[in-house]
């Protein structure tokens, strides 16, 4: 109609607020319980059960939250620091990670990564491969990769706590997606997490992707493992043994410049 103004209605934007509102409010529950169940949060905060598991599904989507599925509590991820502290995970990663990665792969020439830990999933957080002239798979950053299908799950869980490997497992086995049941056979299980600590690497090798393998060495902050460095070979060039004989020593030492590096920026705390 003539003369009619088409004007934002104030109201059309109170729903998203108030989201965000409630979404805080979550995240402040679990700061002051980390640790709780949905019927606990909603208890504390008064949101539906059904608002809250969007909003729970939405933080651990973007990793701020992560789930324990053998007792179904939602806690804070180690993302949170960067929300209420002057250091936050890429700190570290691209002022510590990252140029030691480019001067590793300058050395070994294949690609290497820098995998997290981070809601039973491992995470690629940094990558050389669009460096490398040997590269066939082009993994990016971002990437998210089942546990115990990857060579730096492999290390990871080998070289964490037993506690946090025995909550791990509990969630894998908890999970009951594929290529998690080996973690429920315990033998099996323990022989090869045996077998990690005494080559001092996780290793992939004759599994998805079938023309690659890799290797893969823990980054040790004391007790705790930070990350895991990881290089991805062509599988017909060689086997993980020849990849460990030659590269071992260059990966491992590259893990401690980041776990130096990043102790001194406080991610070791």
């Amino acid at each position: 109609m003539a003369g009619q103004t088409n004007r934002t209605d104030p109201r059309d934007d109170a729903a998203p607020m108030r989201t965000v509102l409630r979404t805080m409010e979550v995240l402040r529950a679990l700061n002051t319980r980390n640790g709780a169940t949905v019927t606990e949060l909603s208890r504390r905060t008064g949101i539906s059960r059904p608002a809250l598991y969007r909003m729970l599904e939405t933080l651990r989507e973007a990793g701020y939250v992560g789930l324990d599925l053998s007792r179904r509590r939602y806690g804070l991820t180690m993302l949170i620091r960067g929300l209420a502290e002057g250091f936050n995970e890429e700190d570290w990663i691209t002022e510590v990670a990252r140029p030691v990665l480019r001067k590793l792969q300058k050395q070994v020439l294949w690609p290497v990564d820098l995998g997290i830990f981070m809601d039973n999933l491992m995470w690629i957080r940094e990558t050389t491969r669009a460096a490398s002239t040997l590269t066939i798979d082009r993994g990016v950053v971002g990437n998210r990769l089942p546990v115990l299908r990857a060579a730096t799950g492999r290390a990871y869980l080998a070289f964490c706590g037993a506690d946090e490997r025995a909550q791990i497992v509990a969630n894998l086995i908890e999970a009951r997606e594929p290529g998690h049941e080996f973690a429920a056979d315990r033998p099996a299980f323990e022989a090869m997490l045996d077998r990690i600590r005494a080559n001092g690497y996780g290793e992939r090798f004759g599994e998805e992707p079938h023309e690659s393998g890799a290797i893969a060495v823990p980054i040790l902050a004391g007790d705790r493992v930070l990350g895991c460095v990881n290089m991805t070979f062509i599988r017909r060039s060689m086997g993980p043994q020849e990849a460990a004989a030659r590269y071992l020593g260059q990966m491992r030492q590259a893990a401690a410049e980041i776990a130096s590096g990043a102790a001194s920026l406080g991610a070791d705390s």
